[in-house]
């Protein structure tokens, strides 16, 4: 009776030692992948450019919400398929008030609100949760009908020739 009395003292001392969004929310938060063409690559990046995740749509991506003390993460996603233009699209973190006030006023107490869930980036929310894209048609192609330019160092010298040749006829 002595050692469960000691044990649920020391889970109650533990309570405010917690922070509400963390244990509620978690760190990560899963993002559903979409577009009108499935099985285009998404790729979701850092400001900085460094690669956090890739897949095939349609997929869900687990993502961090926070990018440090305080600090709401930010990513830029990226759609591509073969033959239509890229698509790309900025997912930014929002303070989740309710979990993170209500929570920590209620249980975690200070060490929620300034250390545990601004560390662990709980308190924040990534929008949109579900992103779907629908890519155009790319500009060009490789069709042999499509226009195509290039520079004139691109060119190979004996068509070069030929071609001002061809002009200085005219």
């Amino acid at each position: 009776m002595k050692k469960a009395l000691r044990i649920a003292v020391v889970l109650l001392g533990l309570i405010p030692l917690v922070a509400c969004a963390t244990i509620m929310k978690g760190s990560e938060q899963d993002i559903s992948f979409t577009s009108e063409h499935e099985g285009a690559r998404v790729s979701v990046y850092t400001p900085n450019g460094m690669l956090m995740a890739e897949g095939d749509t349609p997929v869900v991506l687990p993502l961090e919400k926070g990018d440090g003390y305080f600090k709401a993460a930010k990513y830029k996603v990226v759609f591509e398929v073969p033959g239509y233009q890229k698509k790309e699209l900025w997912l930014t973190g929002s303070l989740e008030a309710g979990w993170y006030i209500a929570g920590n006023f209620l249980v975690g107490g200070w060490i929620g609100w300034l250390i545990v869930d601004p560390i662990t980036g709980a308190m924040w929310t990534l929008k949109p949760n579900d992103i779907s894209a629908k890519l155009s048609p790319a500009v060009s192609s490789d069709d042999a009908t499509s226009l195509h330019i290039v520079m004139a160092s691109q060119v190979p010298a004996e068509l070069m020739t030929q071609a001002v040749l061809v002009l200085s006829s005219l």
